[in-house]
C-alpha cells in the first residue's frame, strides 16, 4: 500500500480538488484557512515566538490561506516530490520552508488536514481466534499470513481492521519535536468502539469523486485510504507527553472559530458569487456532510 501510495501521489495529474479524485476543505473555500489563521494567531498570542508546521500540505491551497491573515513562521513537511514541486509553484510569493524531517525544540503548532487518513495501513483479521495479517502477492491476490507487527485489535471473529501503525510514529515524532505549543489534526474518523465496529474495515477508494470499494482496480491511479482511530492518537499521545484538550467535530469546531458569522456575511452580500460561496461553505459544518464526518483533534504540550 505504501508503494502504491507513493506512485499515486507523484502522478503528472493532480489527484486532489474538483478535477481530481477527491478534494478537501481547503478546496471548498478559503474561509477554512482563514478560520485555523485565526486560531493559530489566537494561541501565537501566548508565545513570544510561535512556529506552524503543515504536515502533507497537499496543493498548498490551506497554507496559501493561513499565509494570507497571519505572518507566522511556516513549514512544509511533505514527502512527495510531486506535491511539493505543486505547493512551490502556488506559494513562491510567500514566505514558506519545506523541510524533510520535523524540527527539535519546536514552539508552535504542528498541524494537519487529512493527513493521518493517507498513511499505510495494516489489514488484520481473526480467523479461528487468532489475528491474521492479510497480504497481496504477486497476482494482486489477498493471502493470509503471520502479523509482522505487534498488534492488538478487539475483533470479533471474521471482521476485518486497517491498523494504522505510522500513525502512532507520527504522534510520536510530533511530540518529540514540540517544546511547547500545540498538535492540531483534522481528519475523518472514529474513537476506538466505533472503529473496530465496522466488520469490513474502513479502508476506502476514490477515483474521480466515486467511491470504490476494491482497491485492486486501477492500481497507483485512485486514491487509498481509510479512517483514523482517533483513540490510538490520542493515547499515543498521551504516553509521548501530549495533553488532549479538545477532540470534536469539524462543525463544533468550525463553529467555535466563528463560520456562523461568516455565513451570514455572505448570505446578507447576496450577490451571485456570494451564493455560490455559501453553498459551499456550508458543507464544511453540515451533519451529513463534512461537519460531522470530520473530527478534530486537539492536543498540547506545556
Amino acid at each position: 500500500m505504501e508503494e502504491v501510495l507513493r506512485f499515486y501521489y507523484a502522478s503528472p495529474r493532480d489527484p486532489i480538488g474538483m478535477q481530481g479524485d477527491f478534494y478537501t476543505s481547503a478546496d471548498l473555500d478559503p474561509i477554512f484557512g482563514y478560520l485555523l489563521a485565526k486560531q493559530f494567531s489566537e494561541w501565537a498570542a501566548d508565545f513570544d515566538a510561535f512556529t506552524l508546521v503543515e504536515l502533507g500540505a497537499g496543493k498548498g491551497l490551506l497554507a496559501r490561506d493561513i499565509l494570507q491573515h497571519c505572518r507566522l513562521p511556516y513549514l512544509i513537511l511533505e514527502r512527495s516530490p510531486a506535491m511539493r514541486a505543486r505547493q512551490e509553484q502556488l506559494l513562491k510569493n510567500h514566505d514558506v520552508e519545506w523541510v524533510d524531517e520535523l524540527p527539535i525544540g519546536l514552539t508552535g503548532c504542528i498541524f494537519s488536514n487529512e493527513f493521518f487518513d493517507a498513511l499505510p495501513v495494516h489489514r488484520v483479521v481473526r480467523r479461528a481466534g487468532v489475528l491474521k495479517e492479510i497480504y497481496v502477492d504477486a497476482d494482486f491476490a489477498e493471502i493470509e499470513g503471520e502479523l509482522q507487527e505487534q498488534i492488538n485489535a478487539p475483533l470479533g471473529e471474521g471482521h476485518i481492521a486497517d491498523i494504522n501503525l505510522e500513525a502512532r510514529h507520527w504522534i510520536r515524532q510530533i511530540a518529540a519535536s514540540l517544546d511547547r505549543g500545540y498538535h492540531l489534526a483534522i481528519d475523518y474518523g472514529y474513537l476506538r468502539d466505533e472503529f473496530y465496529a465496522q466488520p469490513r474495515g474502513t479502508l476506502m477508494c476514490y477515483w474521480h469523486h466515486q467511491a470504490v470499494e476494491d482497491p485492486y482496480l486501477r492500481i497507483g491511479e485512485q486514491d487509498i485510504t481509510a479512517h483514523v482511530n482517533f483513540s490510538d492518537l490520542i493515547e499515543e499521545g498521551t504516553d509521548a507527553s501530549l495533553e488532549t484538550v479538545r477532540f470534536t467535530t469539524q462543525m463544533d469546531y468550525l463553529i467555535g472559530l466563528g463560520i456562523l458569522d461568516e455565513i451570514a456575511k455572505l448570505a446578507n452580500a447576496g450577490d451571485a458569487a456570494s451564493m455560490a460561496r455559501l453553498v459551499k461553505v456550508k458543507n464544511l459544518i453540515l451533519p451529513g456532510s463534512m461537519g460531522e464526518r470530520f473530527k478534530v483533534l486537539v492536543q498540547t504540550k506545556r
